[in-house]
């Protein structure tokens, strides 16, 4: 019998190495830096490639969830792989106990009886979408209980557990046997009650190094580095967008490129919020790499990434020119529209072109997979 190679359907239980926080205290923002090891597994990725996790749900939110059922939690269940396991072990590792749909609500309403929630289910989408908003089952469970016949009763109406993508923080070349993560812990309160992201906290709170966590690689093939080590490349990546970037750039020195990296970063403050300074600040002196960062909250007006491209488009403009590659991470609804607008802007202004010339030569850019971006 031959064991499926590790991948999506049989994902790897990669040991944790190290879990360490690279934001100070007192910080707006919890980043933590994850190390896992890959030996053994065969799994390879390149720079700009993804990491998929399969988390596993908060312990604590297991047990709130069955007691407010009334279920038992030694119950035997079937997980959506087939195999047979108590409830606990079933909606901790293997079922989603977080996200709430349309369908879910609407088996819920019907189990209930709940003619309000029927109505809900049924109803306006812009009011479904805000009654579901920060609401995971334990809520669904409290406001409008169900009395299940049998544990699998409930576990029947739920999904499995999805994996988390997140923007892989190292280069093999630099890590043999190794991938890093770049993560920000989610955290937030609704209805009174203290909440975080699935995958973020596992990591931020709960692996510690020795345990094994399920992962595997995902290729991203739209956010490479040119093959071509003489080409520039100027990267964009403000908060945990500085991930991907850790991997380019240790690449490109194991490379041996001298071409010019130029990594744009920002953070609220300069004191809590240095990502990677132990790292960067060699570079920078060493002229491996050229920094710009601005510091949202350290000045009375808000600096972002974007204003210090505009402030240094001369010179952006002049790399431009010179081939280099231009690449973006981070979010997509305000933050990467932003830096293309600026972008346009330096283009614009320092290359002497109308508007209709400026659009032109970024659509030539990504055309030419000189402008490549990394969103969510």
């Amino acid at each position: 019998m031959t064991t499926e190679p590790y991948g999506k359907k049989n994902p790897f239980p990669a040991p944790v190495l190290g879990v360490k926080h690279i934001t100070g205290e007192g910080s707006p923002k919890e980043t933590i830096h994850i190390e896992y090891s890959l030996d053994g597994s065969g799994l390879e990725y390149a720079a700009g490639d993804a990491l998929a996790v399969i988390p596993a749900n908060d312990p604590a939110l297991v047990s709130a969830l069955i007691a407010q059922l009334g279920l038992d939690a030694t119950a035997s269940v079937t997980t959506p792989e087939g195999d047979t396991v108590t409830l606990e072990e079933a909606l901790t590792t293997s079922y989603d106990i977080t996200g709430v749909n349309k369908a879910l609500l609407t088996k819920w309403a019907a189990a209930s009886g709940s003619a309000e929630l029927e109505a809900i289910a049924t109803g306006d989408k812009e009011a479904l979408s805000d009654f579901l908003w920060g609401r995971d089952i334990l809520d669904l469970a409290t406001e409008f209980p169900v009395s299940f016949d049998s544990a699998e009763a409930f576990t029947g109406m739920l999904k499995k557990i999805m994996p988390r993508l997140y923007s892989i923080a190292s280069s093999p070349k630099a890590h043999p046997g190794q991938v890093h993560l770049c993560v920000g812990a989610v955290r937030y309160t609704a209805r009174d009650r203290k909440r975080g992201g699935v995958c973020s906290t596992y990591m931020a709170d709960r692996l510690q190094p020795g345990m094994t966590a399920k992962v595997f690689i995902h290729n991203n093939k739209n956010f490479k580095l040119p093959e071509d080590t003489a080409t520039p490349v100027i990267m964009v990546g403000p908060g945990t967008g500085i991930a991907p970037f850790r991997s380019f750039w240790e690449d490109r020195i194991a490379d041996g490129a001298t071409s010019g990296n130029w990594l744009f970063f920002g953070n609220p403050y300069r004191a809590t919020d240095f990502c990677y300074e132990d790292e960067l600040a060699p570079l920078t002196e060493s002229g491996a790499l050229k920094l710009s960062i601005a510091w949202s909250r350290d000045t009375e007006k808000k600096v972002y990434v974007q204003h210090l491209m505009v402030q240094e488009g001369a010179e952006l403009w002049a790399w431009l020119e010179r081939g280099a590659c231009f690449y973006v991470c981070g979010d997509a609804s305000r933050m990467a529209k932003d830096v293309e607008a600026a972008l346009i802007e330096v283009i614009t202004t320092h290359g002497n072109k109308s508007a209709k010339e400026a659009a032109a030569y970024l659509a030539d850019m990504k055309k030419n997979r000189r402008y490549q971006r990394d969103v969510y």
